[in-house]
């Protein structure tokens, strides 16, 4: 496991307002704590916009000059797969064009440049289209086409397509080379149906979505409050199965501080959103989370609609236990279940997710959506999947076996939240 000083002082280097001090003691990198620290930075998509908040500060010298030599090649790296990625979404959208799809890009670079300075500064894995949902059938043709397949179309709701596979996937291989297998996914609304929670969504994004060009590919993007929705659900939901990425709440971090004065685009984010108590929710838990790592102020109104859903439960999980939990290393933390009660009031519904969590399915804790066309990659892609789902086994039997500890101390931040909130009489 990385030092969390280190990853401690990596996020105050990330601030809204950053502190250096800390990135003076980074760990040798041939050390095993400099190597788990290095990983840890790629897998939470830091690596890049740390190095480049050094130099926006003029505080890369602050940094060993190995640890500056091994992420400037990551960012050399990762302008090349970009660009790549780029002509991929060129053609991707030619395709669409010519099938008559109207399919936005999200996430990705239309992100570019509220939420992200440049595009690479962001790793991307995969594509994500919004589409209609009548257009599914035509839009899997278009895909079809380009040369990705899927083995079951989802007419209401995601499907992954995926191209033939050339190489298996492996936990050490080097995030930043060009993609040598790429994943294209298929989505009707900005929430995909989940069976413990029924969260609203607009539907009518694609009507609002607007024209984007990115170093000189143009693309359909969403509205910019459709994408900090978007951005703030896609957290919300990968934080269920565990873990987050902290770069995603970096760039929420960055659009908040980017459009801070704007309240009317605040009250349209608002107005984009249920009002429900489980959106509110969501959001109370999102922008606190990211408050508390980046210490961002959050715009007014923002503030103000979720003041109600900021429970004394979520303010004690965000006070003690949101940043330990949100720099774990991947595959992540059982912490967030302290919350569960937050999302689902329901103790059936509750029961069973608690349960997924705790024994999780073989398709909980899979290599992602790759298959295999011959039986000789079929055979190492299984013995993959096989060593992935040990490894996954191994750290989350680790996780269960400390919760009893962590129990003790979420209920002490109970009641020291409790007390905060009404004073000695409670």
């Amino acid at each position: 496991m990385a030092d969390v000083r280190s990853k401690r002082a990596i996020l105050a280097a990330l601030r809204h307002d950053p502190d250096f001090s800390g990135v003076l003691m980074l760990p040798k990198l041939d050390s095993k704590p400099g190597h788990a620290l290095l990983l840890w930075l790629d897998r939470s998509g830091l690596a890049l916009t740390f190095l480049r908040r050094l130099q926006d500060f003029e505080a890369t010298p602050r940094i060993p000059l190995e640890w500056r030599q091994v992420l400037s090649r990551r960012v050399t790296q990762n302008v090349e797969r970009t660009r790549d990625l780029l002509d991929e979404a060129q053609r991707l959208n030619s395709a669409f064009r010519a099938f008559g799809v109207t399919a936005a890009l999200l996430k990705g670079f239309s992100l570019t440049p509220d939420f992200c300075q440049e595009p690479f500064l962001r790793h991307q894995v995969d594509f994500d289209f919004l589409v209609d949902s009548t257009d599914i059938r035509v839009a899997a043709e278009a895909l079809q086409s380009c040369g990705y397949s899927t083995s079951q179309l989802n007419e209401s709701g995601e499907t992954c397509f995926t191209t033939p596979l050339q190489h298996i996937p492996s936990r050490h291989d080097d995030l930043y080379v060009r993609q040598r297998h790429r994943q294209v996914d298929l989505h009707t609304s900005l929430w995909e149906d989940c069976p413990w929670l029924l969260v609203e969504s607009p539907q009518d994004c694609l009507k609002k979505a607007q024209r984007q060009c990115v170093n000189g590919v143009e693309f359909l993007s969403l509205s910019l409050e459709d994408k900090f929705l978007l951005q703030v659900l896609h957290a919300f939901r990968h934080s269920f199965r565990s873990w987050v990425r902290v770069s995603w709440l970096l760039e929420i971090s960055n659009c908040i501080a980017n459009h801070q004065q704007d309240e009317a685009f605040w009250y349209r984010v608002i107005g984009r959103t249920s009002n429900a108590r489980l959106a509110k929710s969501i959001f109370a838990f999102i922008v606190g989370l990211v408050s508390r790592l980046f210490q961002s102020p959050l715009p007014s109104p923002i503030k103000s609609w979720t003041a109600d859903a900021t429970t004394p439960s979520l303010r004690a999980w965000l006070d003690y236990f949101a940043l330990d939990w949100a720099i774990s290393d991947w595959p992540g933390s059982l912490n967030n279940l302290f919350l569960i009660e937050e999302f689902i009031p329901d103790r059936r519904l509750r029961m069973r997710y608690l349960r997924s969590r705790l024994l999780p399915r073989r398709s909980q804790a899979s290599l992602g959506a790759v298959e295999a066309t011959d039986t000789i990659n079929s055979f190492r892609l299984e013995t993959a999947r096989i060593r992935y789902l040990a490894y996954r086994g191994v750290v989350h039997l680790k996780d269960i076996a400390s919760l009893p500890g962590r129990l003790i101390r979420w209920k002490r931040a109970l009641e020291a939240s409790r007390r905060l909130t009404c004073g000695p009489e409670c």
